[in-house]
């Protein structure tokens, strides 16, 4: 049997490897490589996000903006007190409303729009510079009327003339007294401001929400007649008094450059120094105020 050896020789070359095999060695290679095979791919790294709307606003060709819009305001209730050399009385809760103009197809082009005129009904004008992707600085006119409501009658204590009339009222009719700041209750802030992206909303067309805090100096044109007294009023544009406030409003782009605003803003206004007669007269009182503007502005 001259094959027997060979064929002998080859089932145990066979046996051999197959031990060699199931050896703890090999089978600690086997277990590494499955499991190699079975671990999750290492994650490949995204690509860096596109700028969001909010940061291109604030990129370095786009730091600045202005905006200018219009306002429709409402007041609280007020004490005004007046006192000058023949008189020192108060009127007490008074109430006062705004002027602003009615928008119409005569007056859209010829005052609203129109530069020579762009002053004439509540405006708002605001200046800005974005520090950071959501924050900006700004300097802010809110150029809104007040007008005390005519033929309101209203508690009245202190003396005219030197004549005490306290625990009486008046009705405040122009023959007796006109007060207004129409040209106006202009208060002049330094606003804080930090905006959040509406993520729905994309370029060209993104939007964002907008919430600021804000305190400054009020400086009004007053035009008060203080018929009882026979006095000429004051045209003077004069720093009166202070304010603090804020406000929540949304903003959306468009036109690449351009964005659209509306605000709903409140504040207090405190006013010790106002001037009421060309006499030297003066008066003072405090209020707040609510405020709606919208606004059409542009970054550059």
């Amino acid at each position: 049997m001259t094959f027997q050896p060979i064929w002998a020789a080859s089932c145990w070359a066979v046996t051999v490897s197959i031990a060699a095999f199931l050896s703890p060695a090999w089978a600690q290679t086997a277990d590494t490589v499955l499991l190699v095979q079975a671990s999750a791919a290492a994650p490949v790294p995204l690509p860096p996000a596109a700028a969001s709307p909010l940061q291109a606003a604030a990129s370095v060709a786009r730091k600045w903006s202005v905006y200018w819009g219009w306002n429709r305001s409402t007041y609280s209730n007020s004490d005004i007190h007046f006192w000058g050399p023949d008189h020192n009385f108060t009127l007490s809760n008074v109430k006062a409303n705004d002027l602003q103009a009615d928008v119409t197809t005569d007056n859209i082009f010829g005052t609203f729009l129109n530069p020579a005129n762009m002053t004439l009904p509540q405006t708002n004008l605001r200046v800005a510079y974005q520090v950071s992707p959501d924050t900006a600085w700004a300097i802010n006119l809110d150029h809104m009327k007040y007008v005390v409501t005519p033929d309101q009658t209203v508690a009245f204590a202190g003396s005219i003339n030197n004549d005490p009339q306290s625990g009486s009222t008046r009705t405040l009719s122009t023959n007796y007294l006109n007060f207004e700041h129409t040209d106006g209750l202009n208060v002049v802030t330094l606003e804080y401001e930090k905006q959040f992206p509406v993520t729905q909303w994309k370029a060209p067309f993104a939007s964002r929400w907008v919430a600021l805090v804000g305190a400054g100096i009020v400086y009004p044109k007053t035009n008060v007649t203080l018929n009882m007294l026979g006095r000429s009023r004051n045209d003077q544009f004069h720093l009166a008094g202070y304010s603090a406030g804020g406000g929540v409003g949304w903003e959306a782009d468009f036109l690449d450059s351009w964005f659209f605003r509306s605000l709903f803003k409140m504040g207090y206004v405190t006013l010790p120094d106002v001037l009421t007669s060309s006499q030297g007269d003066k008066a003072s009182h405090n209020f707040t105020y609510n405020e709606l503007l919208i606004a059409v502005g542009k970054r550059f």
